[in-house]
């Protein structure tokens, strides 16, 4: 192991269900030592397993991401029932996690809450652009719920 992977000793995951349309179910790992594992569960390009790399820099530039938002300090939960304030039907969730010498911290994202932070957005997509996911998923802009109700503040 290099300085930096040793240093790091991260795992970052991201994992995507679906939703009542076509919203991309897949999951995404993030290993130190710049390894990515993909699994295609629905509405993506590639089904089922794939590996990939990454460049230190990318894992380094990710780490940072996730400081500077002070990820371990997000709440655990940000779905449908635990949400405060406006909440929209049929949506999809991410749920993203990151381990660095045996701590974890995993956020539960759901995203018809109106209350989640826009830097968890943010970081998702981080997450996604770091590990190259469209290789595999391929373009999953326009895939989404069929419909939503929203109810709730703003």
């Amino acid at each position: 192991m290099t300085a930096i992977q040793d240093q790091l000793c991260l795992k970052t995951g991201a994992t995507r269900t679906g939703c009542y349309g076509t919203c991309p179910a897949y999951l995404v790992t993030i290993h130190g030592d710049g390894r990515v594992e993909y699994n295609g569960k629905s509405h993506v390009k590639e089904m089922g397993t794939r590996e990939g790399r990454i460049e230190t820099d990318k894992i380094r530039a990710l780490a940072s991401v996730f400081a500077k938002m002070k990820f371990w300090g997000l709440a655990e939960d940000y779905s449908a029932a635990k949400c405060k304030g406006r909440v929209c039907t049929d949506m999809e969730t991410a749920i993203t996690e990151l381990s660095i010498r045996g701590v974890t911290h995993r956020v539960k994202h759901y995203y018809g809450c109106g209350s989640a932070p826009k830097s968890l957005f943010d970081l998702e997509s981080v997450i996604d652009k770091s590990a190259n996911s469209e290789q595999w998923t391929g373009d999953v802009s326009n895939a989404g719920p069929y419909g939503t109700t929203c109810s709730g503040g703003n």
